[in-house]
């Protein structure tokens, strides 16, 4: 079938919106050609829930990561993030994992693809074949464990059962109590102080460090070990900082999405990243306005997961670098070198979307 044929089998778009997508369409065999990759163009269905392959074009003279053609089946929410979280944000996604319908893991960039309106009627997808690289990292990744646990079982450092696990929870109870006792202390400062911006910078560090203590509070009655819970974790800072809000402004922040439980540490580099950028949404988004709405969506995908945070405020631009932009350089810094991802801005009259992966 034609990109057309299946538009109009699948999809509920109209003549207009196919005319684009099949411009779209008449480059992708050299996109394909150049990249030596496989390139899509995938649309969601009648129903808005489910994306649906409608064009394909296969690399020539290098192998294409299907063994047969996939025009009109279905791209899964949980094994290609990349497609859903182009096609809800409208924002370029670049280097996340994906898993096909023939079960390959691959690398996709997805770009929204916009008709009348710029609304996003698409999206052309690039697709990599990694299944070697990964099966190849999953059995460094055995061995590195295996050696560690015949390593500590010859010097006896095996953990003992439920003391190791009571004795960790204690840990995590203490580091919890000193933190929030920092915590307490930098607000007795903020309340002190009369320069605006020396109150503001206290709170904000309060703020980064009660989202550190959030993890340790919540690995205290955990019996999961290390792992934590993100929702719980976010909820957590929801509500700390919805104190944060200025006067006489109502400010709703949500969090919904997956469940994703991660390592403490990785959890630790989550919290502060959307600690900034719910801090960044609540002072500078709304200002002269009575308030508005900020979101959080957690999406879970089989090797990389993402993180969105959006507002409803007045939005700024990306390029423009305030002087007092340190908690954009600790998010950029904290994505990229703490979680192996990347973050991406999208900022305008309507809002401000903030993204970011990890694994």
């Amino acid at each position: 079938m034609t990109l057309r044929e299946l538009c109009w089998t699948y999809t509920a778009l109209s003549g207009g919106d196919v005319d684009r997508l099949e411009e779209v369409a008449a480059s992708m065999q050299y996109t394909a050609d150049l990249t030596g990759a496989d390139i899509f163009i995938d649309c969601l269905d009648r129903a808005g829930k489910t994306a649906i392959v409608v064009a394909h074009a296969r690399p020539s003279g290098v192998r294409s990561a299907y063994h047969r053609t996939v025009l009109g089946q279905e791209a899964l929410r949980e094994r290609e993030p990349a497609v859903y979280h182009a096609l809800g944000t409208g924002m370029v996604v670049r280097d996340l994992k994906a898993v096909t319908q023939e079960d390959k893991t691959v690398r996709q960039d997805a770009v929204p693809i916009r008709g009348e309106g710029e609304r996003v009627i698409g999206v052309l997808i690039r697709e990599q074949d990694i299944s070697q690289t990964v099966t190849r990292e999953k059995k460094y990744r055995e061995l590195v464990r295996e050696r560690e646990s015949f390593t500590d079982s010859m010097l006896g450092l095996a953990p003992a059962g439920d003391s190791h696990s009571v004795a960790m929870k204690e840990i995590h109870h203490r580091v919890k109590n000193n933190l929030q006792l920092v915590a307490s202390i930098l607000n007795i400062q903020a309340r002190k102080t009369a320069d605006p911006q020396m109150k503001r910078a206290f709170r904000e560090n309060t703020g980064r460090v009660l989202s550190i203590a959030a993890i340790h509070d919540i690995l205290t009655g955990t019996d999961h070990g290390d792992q934590v819970e993100l929702r719980p974790l976010l909820e957590k800072i929801r509500r700390n900082l919805q104190s944060m809000t200025p006067q006489g402004q109502e400010i709703v922040i949500s969090i919904r999405g997956d469940n994703i439980a991660v390592s403490s540490h990785k959890a630790t580099s989550i919290a502060l990243v959307v600690n900034e950028l719910l801090t960044n949404a609540i002072e500078h988004g709304y200002e002269g306005r009575t308030g508005g709405t900020v979101t959080v969506t957690l999406l879970r995908g089989r090797e990389t997961s993402t993180i969105t945070v959006e507002d409803d405020g007045g939005g700024f631009s990306p390029g423009e670098k305030r002087e007092d932009s340190l908690g954009l350089d600790i998010i950029s810094l904290t994505v990229r070198d703490k979680l192996g991802g990347e973050l991406q801005l999208q900022s305008g009259p309507g809002g401000t979307k903030a993204m970011f992966d990890f694994r």
